[in-house]
């Protein structure tokens, strides 16, 4: 059984505006997936209707093998976990640990402690557990954000746009953490980068679903990742600016690790291809007269 499944989902606005159509999407148990497009694409929308906060839409959705609708939406809402992009939305307790124990005390859950110290722990925060949320740097709260969802203990974590806001250090932490979590993530973003480090398959979405894949076979879409707004991650940048100066690349990476790899390629033909050369240049002198 997966853990969402949407089938053929269209959401329109109160306006009439249209922020989702025909929109598919099967996501298994532990699966990381991105969902990415421009502002207005419907991302945030999709995370919104997935925690059973916009309704009514037509489609099914799935949480859990269940099919979402009015009646069960309390319910299914404690398979999933949203977490909003400005945590300064979802942190208003006087403390860490009272605004992480806020949720399952709020749903009636068993051993409210236990469950406050295993999420602070997970978010890798137990240090703030006395400290007022509010005068924490960003990247701390989205910490607690996370922390006060984990402690409800969600099937899926839904996240929008995680990594906004954060500076190099604490965005690299922040996708350490989540790329460690045994969890089912759905993850709205415009990072390409942290998204290449993080998912295991990426949704360009624009209102409905434009391509979808693993990160190296979307940032090959370079037209479709244009249209939609998206930049390539550095690394891909890099190798599209090596594959253009006359050095082509069979995919283009796009994370540390496959860079090394197909720059180890890169240069291993390039030495094979020279070495040939001089065979060629070599043979050629021994058969001519002056090389007697």
């Amino acid at each position: 059984m997966s853990a969402l499944e949407l089938r053929g989902v269209t959401y329109k606005y109160d306006d009439g505006t249209l922020a989702l159509k025909d929109f598919s999407l099967l996501v298994e148990r532990s699966e990381k997936v991105a969902i990415v497009g421009p502002n207005g694409a419907g991302k945030s929308t999709l995370l919104n209707l997935l925690a059973g906060f916009r309704m009514p839409f037509s489609g099914k959705v799935l949480i859990e093998g269940r099919e979402l609708t009015e009646e069960n939406a309390d319910e299914l809402r404690r398979e999933v976990g949203l977490v909003f992009q400005d945590p300064d939305d979802q942190i208003f307790m006087p403390t860490v640990e009272e605004d992480v124990a806020f949720g399952p005390r709020n749903l009636g859950l068993d051993d409210i402690e236990g469950r406050v110290k295993l999420a602070l722990r997970s978010a890798g925060i137990e240090s703030l557990a006395k400290r007022r949320p509010h005068r924490l740097s960003h990247g701390m709260k989205k910490r607690v954000a996370i922390a006060g969802i984990l402690a409800m203990d969600p099937k899926t974590l839904l996240l929008d746009e995680p990594t906004s806001g954060l500076d190099p250090r604490a965005r690299a932490e922040l996708i350490k953490l989540l790329k460690g979590m045994d969890k089912t993530m759905l993850i709205a973003t415009h990072d390409l980068e942290a998204a290449a480090e993080m998912v295991d398959r990426v949704v360009v979405l624009n209102v409905s679903v434009v391509t979808q894949g693993t990160m190296r076979e979307v940032v090959m879409s370079r037209e479709v990742l244009r249209d939609a707004g998206l930049e390539l991650p550095t690394v891909s940048k890099l190798f599209d600016m090596v594959s253009g100066m006359g050095y082509p690349v069979e995919s283009l990476p796009v994370s540390m690790d496959q860079a090394v790899s197909e720059f180890t390629r890169v240069i291993e033909r390039e030495a094979k291809l020279m070495g040939e050369k001089r065979g060629r240049k070599n043979r050629g002198k021994q058969r001519s007269p002056d090389g007697d």
